[in-house]
């Protein structure tokens, strides 16, 4: 019993590995990192990049990535609402972004407003969200 029983840990590891091996390969070979709005909302909620970006926290490489990810944001479609409620949300953080990013005066507390959770959220996401 104990022998079948670790035997089956053990393969469902293997079966883990491969599948994540396969997901990295897939990935990398489209050469592209993916900046949907999946994506950004994990780096932000799980990462916490938007705060240590607005506090000037971030690495170089967070700032980057952050600024690629609000680029990216308008050509993403939402999951529901308007067309031209997404363009406003976005144009606004991407605006946001760049006077932060450009040092411009302000532009922290600017950032903190445009990166409102709720905003976006009460028009363009879907409750419950799908699993």
């Amino acid at each position: 019993m104990h022998r079948s029983f670790i035997f089956a840990i053990l393969f469902l590891a293997g079966i883990a590995t491969i599948f994540a091996t396969t997901n990295v390969l897939t990935a990398t070979a489209k050469g592209k990192k993916s900046y949907d709005i999946e994506s950004f909302m994990h780096a932000v909620k799980d990462d916490g990049l938007h705060t240590k970006v607005i506090k000037g926290e971030a690495t170089r490489k967070e700032n980057k990535l952050f600024t690629a990810y609000v680029k990216a944001m308008p050509n993403n479609k939402p999951p529901k609402g308007t067309a031209e409620s997404w363009a406003a949300l976005t144009s606004a953080l991407l605006q946001a972004t760049t006077n932060h990013q450009n040092g411009t005066e302000g532009s922290g507390e600017a950032l903190a407003a445009a990166m409102d959770c709720k905003a976006c959220h009460s028009n363009h996401k879907v409750y419950p969200p799908k699993k």
